[in-house]
């Protein structure tokens, strides 16, 4: 079998969520890939290390916790960071076996420990051996702290994970944060930009406050505004409670905004195109 394939004849990979802020819009990217998975028919698990359920909320499917109050009221004993993240471990180790990718999304303030786990079990070593597809995704937004929050994450992912492929996500929610790097420091702006020169790098473009602010009071995924309209933007009107104008111009700026993210996504991860033939 080659890379991605499985023993189902399916392609399965691993998808991290990951940077060492919050904020940035990591919940926002998980979302956009896990409606990626779904619009391509594909069987995915999701997976959160944080402690808010706002991926589980917004998606409306399960997502197994990886909190650490979790795991200890599961196991009551001494508990180190490989526990915590056990539970992803054994999904992306069984992929060829499932055929089910997966997806996680490490909350900011848990990426240390995240990593810990990754380094206490050597993930790298199962990468390696297993032939696992693993892509991180490394969302970074416009400014200094994000941008030295990034290269630290950045550092990290390829001492634990240096067999995954990073793939850098431009936030524009304040601007884009490559143009944004011609006011940082000398030093941290060359060794920013170093980083977009080196890996694969997609949008996440800006869209309207008012559009957002709304999509993000809505539980539903971009997709599924984006059918609203099909009757005539009805069920627009309904649910968000918006007069018809706001509520067709709120459908129209997601449906730009996330046709943007899903055109990267497809560019960046194969597996959304469908199963190989080979």
């Amino acid at each position: 079998m080659t890379k991605n394939q499985t023993s189902h004849g399916t392609a399965a990979t691993a998808v991290l969520i990951t940077a060492d802020d919050g904020g940035v819009g990591k919940t926002t990217c998980a979302i956009q890939v896990a409606t990626a998975f779904k619009l391509a028919n594909l069987p995915v698990d999701l997976f959160q290390l944080d402690t808010k359920a706002k991926l589980a909320t917004k998606t409306g499917l399960p997502v197994t916790s990886l909190s650490i109050a979790d795991q200890h009221s599961a196991r009551g004993d001494d508990l180190n960071a490989a526990d915590v993240i056990a539970p992803w471990y054994r999904a992306i180790t069984s992929m060829q076996e499932t055929g089910r990718s997966s997806i996680l999304e490490v909350g900011g303030a848990n990426a240390g420990l995240f990593h810990a786990g990754v380094a206490e079990i050597d993930v790298q070593e199962d990468i390696a051996a297993l032939d696992l597809s693993v892509t991180a995704f490394l969302v970074t937004r416009a400014g200094e702290d994000s941008a030295l929050q990034t290269l630290r994450e950045a550092k990290r992912l390829g001492t634990t994970l240096p067999g995954a492929e990073l793939v850098l996500v431009r936030n524009e929610v304040a601007g884009c944060p490559v143009a944004a790097a011609e006011y940082l420091d000398e030093t941290v702006r060359k060794r920013y930009l170093a980083l977009f020169e080196r890996h694969v790098a997609i949008r996440m473009p800006r869209i309207r406050p008012r559009s957002m602010a709304l999509y993000e009071r809505l539980h539903v995924t971009p997709d599924i505004v984006v059918s609203w309209h099909a009757d005539n933007y009805g069920e627009a009107i309904r649910r968000s409670g918006r007069p018809r104008d706001e509520a067709k111009i709120f459908v129209k700026d997601v449906a730009a905004w996330s046709g943007v993210i899903q055109d990267e996504l497809l560019r960046v991860l194969p597996i959304l195109g469908g199963p190989s033939d080979g």
